[in-house]
């Protein structure tokens, strides 16, 4: 990564830098190269922000690789993004942009411990340990210990990407013990500083940071279920975060912000302005590129699921057809015949950017109920989780009940003969353009669903990638480091806890 290039003003300056709220949005700092120092409290609005961002943009192409979305026949596209033979510079703003991020909750951790705010610092390091999971669950081992030591250490040696796993749960240990040490202060009649609404994901809540930063840890575990040497690990994770007595995510407890988008120039939520309409209340370019994927259109409709009128909009001059190719396809079709993003995706500019969503949450939980890890029944976690994903896309607990109780396998509980497999399917199914990144986790540790490859004819390696390369900012800058990390394939350089 580029440390010559990030100094200190970059930490309350860079929230505009990865897609969706333009300039000048959620800036506090105007001057990128002037040292500013600006209080936790309100650079953790931004950071929030910039994270919204970054999963809301950054991996979008994995709609294309996990069978929701297809390319337009009224575009040409690049070889390289049909074929999976990608290079260096492929998406390099997942690396980057990640690393910008951290510094920003790097400062309002060191900044907030210096000034005895534990509730601040306990965010931030919660959400560092998000950042840091999602850089080893693409890269494998990364720049960690000494990552964020901006020109002090402009080229960090590479951490063991499970080493960097297990001190994420320390982390987020420590986070969880500072808020329980400001619990005992404001227990004591001390003052305690709670950012309030300036929290844009949890508004101060405490007890939903709490159970946000167990659903993650719950999360991490999963992505290591096929692994059995990390078995113990994960029976002493699991013992701690039943002691914490704090649970996981509830229902409606989406981990989402919101710093007030609305519909002006700069200020759009980032997803619809990266793939709904412009302020002028036109389709911008991203809607016209991607359409709808027949893999997941002729799942939905298999399985008589209204979520398919939410993810997706019918063909034109027409209510209810939905029309769809398959990723790669040799024949595209033209806009006017194929399926756009739907409308429970493409709600408002004004929607809020979601980092976890409750049925993610309730999916985690079915799986680990199912596995014997969690309390609780797998079958009610599983409906639950359904049904937050029927809520979060604007229909009704009703229109899930109907759904989960057809006796269709992968469907229906009683129905499906596989239950981790009809989990990890609803899954897939609810995550469509919310979350393609945990589709294709779960896809690169259990092989489900069976998503097709790209049909393109130059597609050699008959296998979606179960990584992305080093971006070439690294071996622009830290060269000698990323060399010794080998060659890397795409294909066949797993990350530690890959199936």
């Amino acid at each position: 990564m580029n440390f010559k290039r990030i100094t200190i003003g970059v930490l309350v300056a860079t929230m505009t830098v990865l897609s969706g709220c333009q300039k000048g949005y959620l800036d506090i700092n105007n001057n990128p190269n002037q040292v500013t120092a600006a209080t936790p409290v309100l650079v953790l609005p931004a950071a929030l922000s910039s994270s919204g961002a970054y999963f809301s943009t950054n991996f979008t192409f994995l709609n294309l690789w996990m069978g929701y979305w297809n390319w337009s026949g009224n575009y040409s596209i690049a070889t390289s993004d049909k074929n999976y033979q990608f290079t260096t510079g492929y998406n390099t703003g997942i690396w980057d942009s990640a690393y910008i991020i951290l510094k920003n909750y790097d400062y309002i951790d060191t900044q907030a411990a210096s000034l005895s705010q534990p509730q601040i610092q306990a965010m931030a390091k919660i959400m560092k340990a998000l950042h840091f999971q999602i850089l080893v669950d693409t890269y494998g081992n990364i720049p960690y210990t000494n990552a964020l030591k901006g020109i002090s250490n402009a080229q960090p040696s590479y951490d063991d990407a499970t080493a960097v796993y297990e001190d994420l749960f320390k982390q987020i240990d420590a986070a969880l013990s500072l808020f329980n040490d400001a619990d005992k202060v404001a227990a004591q009649g001390g003052t305690v500083v709670n950012p309030g609404s300036n929290d844009i994901m949890f508004q101060g809540n405490i007890n939903k940071w709490r159970r946000f930063a167990n659903t993650l840890k719950l999360r991490m575990l999963l992505r290591q279920s096929e692994k059995s040497d990390r078995q113990s690990f994960i029976q002493t994770q699991l013992a701690t975060i039943k002691a914490s007595g704090y649970g996981f995510t509830q229902s409606g407890e989406n981990a989402a912000v919101n710093p007030g988008y609305a519909n002006s120039s700069g200020q759009q939520s980032p997803f619809y302005g990266s793939y709904g309409n412009g302020v002028n209340g036109q389709p911008v370019e991203n809607y016209n590129i991607n359409r709808a994927n027949k893999y997941a259109v002729d799942f939905y409709k298999a399985e008589n699921d209204p979520r398919l009128s939410r993810f997706y909009a019918p063909v034109a001059g027409s209510s209810s057809t939905y029309n769809a190719t398959y990723f790669g396809t040799i024949n595209p079709q033209a806009n006017s015949l194929v399926s756009g993003i739907g409308p429970g995706l493409l709600q408002s500019a004004s929607q809020s950017s979601y980092i976890l969503t409750s049925h993610e949450a309730f999916f985690l939980q079915a799986e680990a109920a199912q596995r014997g890890w969690i309390s609780g029944t797998a079958q009610t976690l599983y409906q639950q989780a359904i049904t937050e994903s029927f809520l979060n896309l604007g229909l009704t607990a009703a229109d899930a009940s109907t759904y989960y109780a057809q006796a269709l396998n992968n469907v229906g509980w009683d129905a499906s003969s596989n239950k981790i497999q009809a989990i990890i399917t609803q899954k897939w199914a609810s995550l469509n353009g919310w979350s393609p990144y945990e589709a294709w986790s779960d896809y690169r540790r259990l092989g489900l669903p069976a998503v097709p490859i790209s049909q393109d004819p130059s597609t050699s390696v008959k296998q979606i990638p179960i990584r992305l390369f080093y971006p070439q900012s690294e071996y622009n800058y830290n060269s000698t480091v990323v060399a010794a990390q080998g060659n890397i394939n795409q294909f066949t350089s797993k990350i530690f806890w890959v199936k």
